[in-house]
């Protein structure tokens, strides 16, 4: 018969994982002298509080905090210690929210803490398991002399130790769910809280709940730079402190850099350090206090976890002048298939350092960005600017293509785009559903061409000639693209944006020397000054899009140039000039052969007509717009051609006709995907309808034709709230005729 030592502190750990006892629990042990057995009592038992003290400024996170709440209440009597994954980028404050929680909840946990920091982002090698281990088995009693040697043998005494003991594990800094896999306690009354800048899924896999740390919200970034700042901040200076927030993105490391500066130099007004953050440049830099509270550090440690072709991602991604981006733009600039774009895609989220926005949607946080671009500046350089740049042109150009073809499939072009990208595209959606598609992208495209349009001004001024043929790349790029935009603008009415961005492609086309070009970016942002009723510079644009076209021997650009001049004299009521010119249009494009431009110069002629109040002609010309939209395969050209002509057919006491050309102009355009065209079929159908007696009909149209104009901003809502007020008069005038007998 052997006799079983057991000694001190350690013994009675050992004998209490033997007996299948509580952790804690306190039990005889003794040393065996010549059969003789002396018993002692170990000494009180230390109960392990190694959590990370909490940080005197932590803010908010009320969210959060219920979640983990929730994570815990679903664990009970699942028979698994709850299992929690703090994901966040660095710098997010997820160690601070572990340590608070359970600083809430420390009743809960009546044998302790454990707390390892596994180090996996640091420049150094990560902690190993067997290091942890050893240190939580010196935490539960085990003496160095009892230590397991193996990392298996150590694994099953921590979990014999801890069977029936309440501890909360946190495990820091961990990039890998197999480290959590050998730290995970033997009791179901546990809890594992891990944090990570990785969502390892292979800790979900195993049943645990993830819980995303982001950054603050303006109102909770400013209540932790209050406090940070450790000063009462005057009421002057209360919008200084939101931009400071704002400027720190509200990123909690950030909050305490900068309120811990001003803390330190009470004298420091809150502008002087908005002002050093307003520069990019130094933003980063300005963030760090010391190795301890550094943002430029923390970024740099997820950024060297990264493989070649994930850094590679990061550092071109953030080149993107807008706020976020798709799969297909980040193929363009990765240049990768779209699988393996995906894959870095997905890996870059998993690292925290891109942030998944929904469905297809990524971004950077703000700093994130900066650090990115840094590092993008160190290894690419300006070369690799430009080239991410022209990659997201080109992407934007073919996508905004094959928009413009699907709702404008009749419309003719300058850019040789349309011709190199062929007619690949098949575009299945509705021409509304299309237009949704460029117009979630239009801020990310009118970024895109600001940026391309100082770089490409700056390369035209520079003294070396390969600075200024990039320069002529990117100009050709860019009035491309706002061509390619036309039907959204006109379908859209982004009338800021609308004007912005053809201002740029006039600007780019003539650095390109190219007149026809410039035209058609004049013609396109005349017909937005005339959409504003803000004439003289539609007719200013007119006549600068007239000259260049025939300096460009372009006919199809001096007919549309015409057609503006056209209808800028109408708005202004000069009928006969308008009439003159239009005129002129149409004969041009009836020598040119350009059928659908001829119906649209006929439409624009019977219009003046009918201003002008010659109905015959207007009619004539009108009717003579829709025979030629009849032979095209444009249905919407067709349909304002219909439009039209109802509305002169109902001023020529034709209404039945006319009704019937509204109802068959709206069967197109109610899926159009432009309020504007939408509203003047409803208006046209309205009077056609108070034209034949039917009141009820044309109230009801004519108040959905108000909706869709109010919709889409136009700016004079005088002639429908005309037409409007007529009819419910008419209604009202009804209403009160005493009954037949």
């Amino acid at each position: 018969m052997h006799d079983l030592h057991v000694t001190g502190a350690t013994g009675a750990a050992v004998s209490n994982a033997i007996s299948g006892g509580s952790f804690g629990t306190s039990v005889q042990a003794g040393t065996i002298h010549g059969g003789v057995h002396v018993h002692h009592q170990p000494p009180p038992r230390l109960v392990p509080m190694q959590l990370p003290p909490v940080p005197v400024h932590f803010t908010n996170r009320t969210s959060e905090v219920g979640l983990l709440d929730r994570a815990w209440d679903a664990s009970q009597g699942n028979g698994a210690p709850a299992l929690v994954l703090l994901s966040g980028p660095g710098g997010a404050g997820k160690t601070a929210l572990a340590s608070t929680w359970a600083g809430l909840r420390a009743d809960r946990f009546a044998d302790g803490q454990l707390y390892a920091d596994l180090g996996g982002f640091r420049p150094e090698q990560p902690v190993e398991v067997t290091q942890v281990l050893g240190g939580f088995l010196r935490a539960l009693g085990v003496a160095p002399d009892e230590m397991p040697i193996t990392v298996e043998e150590q694994g099953s005494l921590f979990r014999s130790l801890t069977a029936r003991s309440r501890l909360l594990i946190l495990l820091d800094n961990v990039t890998s769910a197999a480290q959590v896999a050998a730290l995970m306690p033997g009791s179901a009354g546990g809890m594992v809280v891990v944090t990570s800048r990785l969502r390892l899924a292979g800790i979900l896999a195993r049943g645990g709940t993830l819980v995303e740390v982001a950054s603050l919200t303006q109102d909770h970034a400013v209540e932790l730079l209050e406090r940070a700042v450790g000063r009462t901040v005057e009421e002057a200076e209360a919008q200084q402190l939101s931009d400071l927030a704002g400027l720190c993105a509200g990123l909690p490391l950030a909050l305490r850099a900068a309120g811990a500066r001003l803390a330190a130099r009470p004298r420091w007004p809150v502008g002087r350090m908005v002002r050093e953050l307003a520069d990019e440049q130094r933003r980063l830099a300005a963030l760090s206090v010391d190795e301890g509270m550094s943002v430029t550090s923390v970024f740099d440690l997820s950024f060297r976890g990264l493989s070649p072709a994930q850094a590679r991602a990061y550092r071109r991604l953030s080149l993107h002048p807008g706020r976020d981006f798709g799969p297909a733009t980040a193929a363009a600039v990765v240049e990768l298939p779209p699988d393996e774009t995906s894959d870095v895609l997905e890996a870059l989220v998993d690292a925290s350092v891109l942030e998944d926005m929904g469905v297809d949607r990524y971004r950077f946080h703000d700093l994130v960005r900066l650090h990115a671009r840094e590092r993008a500046a160190e290894e690419g350089g300006d070369a690799e600017a430009r080239a991410v740049l022209e990659c997201i042109l080109g992407q934007y150009l073919r996508v905004a293509v094959a928009v413009d073809r699907a709702v404008m499939p009749g419309e003719w072009h300058v850019g040789p785009a349309y011709v190199r990208e062929g007619r690949t595209e098949t575009v299945s959606a509705s021409a509304g559903e299309t237009l949704d598609t460029l117009e979630d992208e239009l801020p990310n495209i009118m970024a895109v061409l600001r940026a391309a349009s100082d770089r490409a001004e700056h390369a035209h001024e520079h003294e070396r000639e390969r600075e200024r043929e990039h320069g002529h790349e990117l100009d050709q790029l860019i009035w491309q693209l706002c061509e390619a935009m036309w039907s959204l603008f006109l379908y859209r009415k982004h009338f800021p944006d609308w004007i912005a961005a053809y201002g740029m492609g006039i600007a780019a086309a003539d650095r390109c020397g190219d007149p026809a070009a410039k035209s058609r970016m004049y013609h396109r942002r005349g017909l937005a000054f005339h959409n504003l009723r803000r004439r003289e510079e539609a007719r200013a644009d007119g006549r600068a899009a007239l000259e260049a076209a025939r300096a460009a021997g372009h006919e199809p650009a001096e007919s549309a140039a015409l057609q503006l001049l056209g209808i800028a004299a109408r708005a202004s009521g000069r009928y006969d000039e308008a009439i003159e010119t239009l005129g002129r249009a149409a004969a041009l494009d009836r020598r040119a052969g350009q059928v659908r431009s001829e119906a649209l110069a006929q439409r624009l002629l019977g219009s003046a007509h009918q201003a002008a109040g010659h109905i015959g002609p207007a009619v004539d010309a009108l009717e003579r717009s829709v025979e030629l939209a009849a032979g095209l395969s444009d249905p919407p050209v067709l349909a304002m051609s219909r439009v039209y002509l109802a509305e002169a057919l109902t001023r020529a006491g034709r209404a039945d006709e006319a009704l019937e050309l509204a109802r068959a102009a709206w069967a197109v355009m109610e899926d159009s995907g432009s309020r504007q065209y939408r509203a003047v079929v409803m208006m046209a159908w309205g009077q056609a309808a108070e034209g034949t007696g039917d009141l009820a009909t044309a109230r009801q149209r004519l108040l959905s034709a108000l909706d869709h104009f109010t919709e889409a901003g136009v700016p004079d809502l005088r002639p429908v709230r005309t037409a409007l007020d007529r009819v419910e008069a008419a209604l009202s005038t009804d209403s009160r005729e005493p009954p037949i007998a």
